[in-house]
């Protein structure tokens, strides 16, 4: 595990001056190892998350170490993502967090047995007592936001339905896929359909990120209305992810300047077959330090 260090006077002036001199555009700079994430206040609009926007020059990326999930099975075989790289920034309204991760290919789920691409920021509701990193714990609830490749797809492209996943696939006495099948109202073709008959969220099309609260592992319940939006690319082997949300959440976690609190991410590469419990983890709570 690589030990932390301080960022240097000289690579701080460094980072700064290249900054100064491109200011209407991205630096890309290197990452350094933290035990804190700085949230850098900036005068911008983070309602429409922006991977490639000159604001994030605002914030030195941090880099921090992941480790395969150790707690529930089904556990990774491996590490498949050992590393994270994280800026964060507020604009007195909404905080956004860019993430970075290496992926050697994109994958965004479909078939049976594809699984997507994604990556999770997890904040503890409570200040006062940090409630355990794995999900939190009975009464000591964690909010959580997940991306995934998968809902950007189906916002972007729309969701693929059967014949875009199987195109030989054909109609017997039941399907899922009512586009051929003759008569009945919405109302009736969704019996056959229990997820959206139920009004369960994930039955539905997603605009790009999920809010859960959860209280421990398998409890995990998605919130709606909360306003949190993302939006993901994938460029020469990197998954650079914008995660944005309200800094004061009623009913979930809140964020203010001076104050302190606490985050956790998990990262997912598809590709792995990681799905659910199989994910590389942080090791621990990270410090937020809102400036």
């Amino acid at each position: 595990m690589p030990q932390f260090r301080t960022i240097s006077a000289a690579a701080t002036l460094s980072w700064l001056a290249a900054c100064a001199t491109s200011s209407a555009t991205l630096v890309e700079q290197a990452a350094v190892p933290m035990t804190v994430v700085p949230v850098a206040k900036v005068e911008a609009d983070l309602s429409a998350p922006d991977p490639w926007a000159a604001y994030w020059n605002a914030s030195r990326p941090a880099s921090f170490v992941l480790i395969a999930q150790p707690m529930v099975p089904p556990r990774p075989e491996r590490v498949t993502t050992d590393g994270i790289q994280v800026q964060a920034i507020h604009d007195g309204t909404r905080v956004a967090f860019r993430l970075r991760w290496q992926d050697p290919e994109v994958s965004e789920a479909g078939r049976l047995g594809e699984y997507s691409d994604a990556v999770a920021l997890q904040f503890p509701v409570a200040n006062d007592r940090l409630p355990p990193v794995t999900m939190g714990a009975s009464g000591m609830p964690v909010h959580i936001f997940h991306w995934r490749a998968q809902y950007q797809r189906d916002a972007e492209r729309g969701k693929p339905d059967i014949k875009d996943l199987y195109p030989n696939a054909s109609i017997d006495m039941y399907s899922m896929d009512f586009k051929d099948a003759a008569g009945g109202s919405k109302e009736e073709r969704e019996q056959f359909n229990p997820g959206v008959a139920v009004g369960n969220p994930q039955s539905f099309r997603k605009s790009g990120v999920d809010e859960i609260l959860a209280e421990g592992f398998t409890t995990s319940a998605v919130q709606t209305g909360h306003g949190a939006v993302a939006r993901g690319e994938w460029k020469d082997g990197w998954w650079t992810v914008v995660i944005a949300r309200p800094l004061v959440i009623e009913g979930g976690s809140t964020l203010r300047e001076g104050a302190a609190t606490s985050v956790a991410w998990a990262v997912w590469q598809g590709g792995e077959r990681e799905v659910g419990s199989r994910k590389s983890v942080a090791i621990n709570w990270v410090p937020l330090k809102v400036q």
